[in-house]
């Protein structure tokens, strides 16, 4: 550790190192300074194969966003004005530290508001960057179709033990491929057009200050051209619900409705104007299937030995694709409903 904080400028000496555990990719620590604190992250190669690119995209944004005036995450370059720096094959980057608060459950419907608000001027102030600059680090990260493709080749091929614990959802999961397809053909036939997204807006990706305002997005490692409907669903996945994706007691789990409602109205509110008509009428749906494919997701990772996200025990993985599930399932049952609250404020 000591070899890769002596590659960046860190302003004194350093005084404490402690890792943060909350992300589910990359290791991430907190290092104090005798003067400063920092974010010191090692980059998860496996996932992100060319750090470059990556690091470009996320110096491209910042560095719009700061012209702005706007809040966001400042690079520190290492000493030799990288971007990222590389120590015995592991690729590492740091950032200033914010001071703020961030949560990976929602219990308060100001968060829920200001989370809509930071997501919709976040989309709002890149609304005019030059998005072909952008580099296309995780191709299909959010395309459905392809997960559900790359799901059924997982279960061809895995042991019968393991597809026998979740039998009934691998049954459900293969008879929503129709489902799967929607937003790719959307954006196929050109009726979504693509902008600049954050593509992994869940909530502990949002900061926070002591009042309990919005502060930025951070995490912009899949900041990459998409479809602001996997954005906006995919935030009111871990926002508008009542338990966290590892909670194993499904009767804990439900969709909170109230949390939706004031989610569309505020995000609306701020971004309605740049969002065309199919954005606003597959908003339900592209909530629906977000929550579907991240159960794809972990359900897939759990049939090939738990490659991806990073699990505390074995079957975890299988107690969060359950959890995405059947709030999926929620979500249909809801569905009336929950288009009627989006016509509402879209008007």
């Amino acid at each position: 550790m000591e070899e890769i904080l002596n590659k960046f400028p860190f302003k004194g000496a350093i005084e404490s190192v402690v890792e943060n555990t909350i992300g589910l990719i990359n290791n991430t620590y907190v290092v104090t300074s005798e003067y400063e604190k920092y974010i010191l992250q090692r980059i998860n190669k496996d996932i992100f194969k060319n750090p470059e690119e990556l690091m470009e995209n996320i110096n491209l944004t910042t560095n719009y966003l700061n012209d702005l005036g706007k809040k966001t995450l400042s690079l520190i370059k290492d000493k030799e004005g990288a971007l990222y720096t590389t120590c015995q094959g592991e690729h590492w980057r740091a950032f200033k530290y914010i001071e703020s608060k961030s949560f990976k459950k929602v219990e308060n419907i100001k968060i829920v508001a200001e989370s809509a608000k930071e997501l919709a001027n976040f989309h709002k102030h890149l609304i005019s960057f030059p998005i072909h600059t952008l580099n296309n680090t995780i191709p299909d990260f959010h395309n459905t179709l392809v997960i559900f493709k790359k799901f059924q080749d997982i279960c061809l091929n895995c042991p019968e033990s393991l597809t026998n614990q979740s039998i009934q959802e691998i049954n459900y999961i293969l008879s929503k491929e129709e489902d799967c397809e929607i937003i790719y053909k959307l954006l196929v036939k050109n009726k979504l057009p693509l902008r600049v997204c954050h593509n992994d807006p869940k909530v502990s990706n949002f900061l926070f200050d002591h009042s309990l305002n919005a502060i930025c997005l951070i995490d912009l490692d899949t900041l990459m051209p998409g479809t602001l409907l996997t954005d906006i669903s995919d935030a009111i996945r871990t926002i508008c619900v009542s338990e966290t994706e590892d909670e194993s007691d499904l009767k804990k789990l439900h969709f909170k409705c109230d949390y939706f409602e004031e989610f569309i109205k505020t995000y609306l509110d701020e971004n309605k104007m740049n969002l065309n008509y199919y954005e606003l009428n597959n908003i339900v749906k592209s909530i629906e299937l977000i929550f579907l494919e991240q159960g794809i997701r972990f359900l897939t990772d759990y049939l090939n030995g738990n490659k991806y996200f990073k699990v505390s025990y074995r079957d975890q993985n299988l107690v969060r694709a359950k959890n995405q599930i059947y709030l999926s399932k929620e979500v249909v049952k809801n569905n009336n409903y929950l288009e009627e609250i989006v016509k509402q404020y879209a008007r």
